[in-house]
Formats: C-alpha cells, structure tokens, sequence
C-alpha cells in the first residue's frame, strides 16, 4: 500500500497509540486503521487495530479508529510485529478525511462534486492505494463527502459516528 493516501483536515482527537498484532498485515501513515476485534456483553474480543481492506467504513460492522500516523513496524515485506502504533482519531462528523476520488473525473467539475455532496460513501482499495469512493453506496457506509477539490480530485469526508461503534444487538 502507499504512504499518505489520506490525511486529516482541522480538529481531530489526537495521535493516540494503539496496540497491532503480530502478523497484522503492513500499513502506512495515511491509512485508514479499524478496531480488530468484536463486543459481547460490553467486553472487546480483543484490544488491537488493524489496516481496513477495500469497502469500509460499514455502520453495524466495523469498526474505524482513525488514520495511521505512522509506518507499522515490520518483521518482514508483508507483515507487522507486535507492538504500538499511533492513529489519528477523527472527531466524528467534524474532522474531515481527505483523499484522492476514486475516479477523479467523475468529480472534476463544480456541478460533478455537487452532485455527490451529502452522499455517504466507503473508502476504496484498488491497486494498493486508498481512495475515497465517490459513487454512493447503501445507507450504511461509514463516510459522508462534504466538500472537494475539483482542481485536484480531491474529496472530504467526515465519519459517521455510527461507523466508530459496531452496534449492539
């Protein structure tokens, strides 16, 4: 994956450190990082976070942390060692979450990325590289655009605070 696909824009919550697995897979600053693990009766199955794969943030089922402030520490090309990393944890529907559109014409001019403003969204894993996926997908997704750069490709995004919590049943 990429160093820096995504940064954060305006207040946030903070560096914060947070445990990873032995043999989580490698992740950059600039990724987007998840809670690895699930809740039964108010007690987390387990305290590390990991790199989110392709189509997430999902309200009900993921978990997202923030993004990777920095590199994980490596044992070997694919693979972290067990220690701390840090993450940026977004305040939710106020710290914006940049990054590059997944199809950046789809939003290169004003009436494009008006177009999508207010649609919620999930990010996307295609080639190794984290993007913001434009299209809107279902009423679930995680990710809510509220502005671009159209210049650049570039959207904003805030995170439903639904998204930070699976939901209890």
């Amino acid at each position: 994956m990429a160093k820096h696909d995504l940064t954060t824009v305006g207040i946030n919550g903070g560096a914060r450190p947070y445990r990873v697995a032995a043999s989580a897979t490698r992740f950059y600053a600039g990724e987007p990082i998840m809670f690895d693990g699930t809740y039964s009766s108010g007690v987390a199955s387990g305290n590390t976070v990991k790199v989110l794969t392709d189509a997430k943030p999902v309200i009900g089922t993921d978990v997202f942390v923030g993004i990777a402030a920095k590199d994980a520490v490596i044992s070997s090309a694919a693979v972290v060692t067990a220690h701390k990393t840090q993450v940026v944890v977004p305040i939710a529907e106020v710290t914006r979450i940049r990054g590059k559109a997944k199809t950046t014409t789809n939003v290169d001019t004003d009436a494009e990325l008006l177009g999508v403003l207010w649609d919620v969204v999930l990010f996307d894993l295609t080639a190794a590289v984290y993007t913001i996926d434009e299209t809107a997908a279902a009423d679930t997704s995680g990710l809510k655009i509220v502005d671009g750069n159209i210049a650049k490709g570039l959207i904003d995004v805030v995170v439903d605070a639904r998204a930070m919590r699976a939901d209890i049943s």
